[in-house]
C-alpha cells in the first residue's frame, strides 16, 4: 500500500502538472479526463502495488550482491567525496544505466513486448507515466538502481536523486510546454520525450534518456526535429488492447476474458543496426 505521504506527494504532483497542462499545453484542447485515464489511474494503485512488492524483492538481493563486487574501501571512498560531487556521478551513471535498459527494452523483442504496455497510450499527459507492466519497470529500475546499490552512495544525494527523479518522470510525460533554453541542450524535456513515445516511424528507437540527453546525443539516438515540432500520433498502433487486463496479460500472450476479439500479437519497433549486449561497451527500458 501507498504511505500517506507518498499519495500527498502523487496529488500534489499531479495537481501541479493538470495545472501546468491548462496553462501550457503542448498540445492545446487535449482534455485531463481523456481517453484511457481510468486505465492509468488502475495502474498508479494496482500496478503500483505489484512493483512495490517486486522492487522489494529485487533489490535485497542486488544489493547482497553488490556487497560482494564492491570491496568496502571502494565504497567508503565514494562517500568521502562531498555530496554535490556524489550526486553528479549518481544522475550520470543512474541516467547511462536507464539508456541501456531502456534502449535494450526496443531492441529485444521478449522485452519490448512488456515495455510495449507503457508505449500504448494515445493521448500523453502526467497520468500516462504509470501505464507500465511489472516486469517491465521491475526490471528497468534494478538496473537503474544498480550504481546506488553497487556504488554505496550516501543517503543525501540518493534522496536528492530519487526526489527528482520521481518529479522529473511525470513532467516528461506531461502534456506541458516547457522551455529549459540551453539547458535543454543536457536535460530532457516533455517534447524530448513525446518523441520517443511517437507512432511515427522517423521517430522510433530514438530518445533513450531519462533526464539527460548525453547518451542519446553520444551515440546517434538523439531526436527532436525543429524547435516547435510535435508528433501527431502516440500509441502502438492498436497492438495493445485498451483494457487494464490486456495490459497484464497481453504480453504473455493471453486474452482478457473481457474481451475475446482482442489483439495478442504485438508489432515490435524497427530494432537498431547494432543493439548491442548489457556487457558490450556501447549502448544498444
Amino acid at each position: 500500500m501507498f504511505s500517506l505521504h507518498e499519495l500527498l506527494f502523487l496529488l500534489g504532483a499531479g495537481i501541479a502538472l493538470i495545472v501546468l497542462e491548462r496553462l501550457l499545453p503542448l498540445h492545446p484542447g487535449q482534455k485531463i479526463f481523456r481517453p484511457g485515464w481510468r486505465i492509468d489511474l488502475m495502474h498508479v494503485f494496482l500496478t503500483g502495488m505489484v512493483i512495490r512488492l517486486g522492487m522489494v524483492l529485487a533489490l535485497v538481493v542486488a544489493s547482497v550482491l553488490a556487497i560482494s563486487v564492491v570491496p568496502e574501501p571502494v565504497r567508503e571512498a565514494i562517500r568521502a567525496q562531498p555530496d554535490w560531487l556524489e550526486f553528479v556521478e549518481l544522475l550520470v551513471l543512474s541516467d547511462l544505466c536507464f539508456y541501456v535498459a531502456h534502449r535494450l527494452c526496443h531492441a529485444v523483442p521478449a522485452l519490448w513486448r512488456f515495455h510495449a504496455v507503457h508505449h500504448s497510450s494515445e493521448h500523453l499527459d502526467w497520468l500516462a507515466t504509470f501505464r507500465v507492466h511489472p516486469i517491465d519497470q521491475i526490471f528497468n529500475s534494478t538496473l537503474i538502481a544498480l550504481p546506488a546499490l553497487v556504488l554505496g552512495f550516501s543517503p543525501l544525494p540518493l534522496l536528492i536523486y530519487a526526489l527528482i527523479y520521481r518529479v522529473h518522470s511525470p513532467m516528461l510525460h506531461s502534456n506541458v510546454r516547457i522551455s529549459l533554453g540551453a539547458l535543454g541542450w543536457l536535460v530532457t524535456t516533455p517534447r524530448f520525450h513525446h518523441w520517443h513515445h511517437a507512432d511515427q516511424i522517423e521517430a522510433h528507437d530514438h530518445n533513450f534518456g531519462g533526464q539527460l540527453t548525453i547518451f542519446d546525443r553520444l551515440f546517434g539516438t538523439h531526436y527532436v526535429p525543429g524547435e516547435r515540432s510535435l508528433p501527431v500520433r502516440y500509441g502502438t498502433g492498436g497492438a495493445i488492447a485498451q483494457r487494464y487486463l490486456s495490459h497484464l496479460l497481453q504480453p504473455f500472450g493471453l486474452k482478457s476474458e473481457s474481451n475475446s476479439t482482442e489483439p495478442v500479437e504485438l508489432v515490435s519497433q524497427p530494432v537498431l543496426p547494432s543493439p548491442i549486449s548489457p556487457g558490450e561497451s556501447r549502448p544498444s527500458p
